[in-house]
């Protein structure tokens, strides 16, 4: 009898022992489970969506697509300037300043489709197309000097500080067409002066 009564309590531990055993692996999976929505909570903070449209963060190796110039991150002085925009293709495409974004079309086969910039007080992504600019003295990785706001109220108090006014789209295009322009126009000088020197090389060797 005392046999018995001994078997059956050692029964009732076995069995206390696995719920508790059962009740602190769940614990566990709900913690790994949580830990693990965590991790990609943070690690979905460098995507965002503006107008509908999967914006990404640059990476400390991220270059320009136009000059090949270090694209500049959120966390850093010039990360302000930094701008992107989705090809046709469906790349993000990055870029280190404004003029690089808005003449990448003009010197490369691909078509992009939209087109952001920072927000210079917030450092949040803005579409392009409702962008205003103020063009001050300031440093920007290709020496533009162009600022760009989404607030209105943001650019003018800008543009009073800088001594300057604020552009839209088109006017900050215009200014980026005028410097592409003269870019090439140097280049092909560069072309044929160093076309000259070969010629007169070669007729001194004659």
């Amino acid at each position: 009898m005392k046999k018995l009564a001994f078997l059956s309590l050692s029964a009732l531990l076995l069995l206390s022992a696995c719920g508790q055993s059962e009740k602190s692996d769940e614990k566990n999976v709900k913690s790994e489970t949580k830990t693990s929505q965590t991790k990609n909570v943070k690690k979905d903070d460098k995507v965002v969506k503006v107008d509908g449209v999967t914006l990404k963060e640059p990476q400390k190796d991220t270059k320009c697509a136009a000059c090949n110039m270090k694209v500049y991150q959120k966390s850093d002085a010039l990360g302000k300037f930094s701008a992107q925009a989705i090809g046709e293709d469906g790349k993000n495409y990055f870029f280190d300043d404004l003029y690089c974004l808005l003449n990448y079309e003009r010197k490369s086969k691909v078509k992009l489709k939209e087109k952001f910039v920072r927000d210079y007080k917030t450092l949040e992504w803005i579409n392009v197309k409702d962008a205003k600019f103020v063009n001050g003295k300031i440093k920007t990785p290709m020496n533009v000097g162009y600022a760009s706001f989404k607030d209105n109220k943001d650019a003018q108090a800008f543009a009073h500080e800088q001594h300057s006014h604020v552009d839209n789209l088109k006017v900050a295009d215009k200014k980026a067409l005028e410097r592409f322009m003269k870019k090439q126009q140097m280049q092909e000088q560069s072309k044929d002066m160093k076309h000259d020197m070969k010629h007169d090389d070669a007729m001194k060797h004659q």
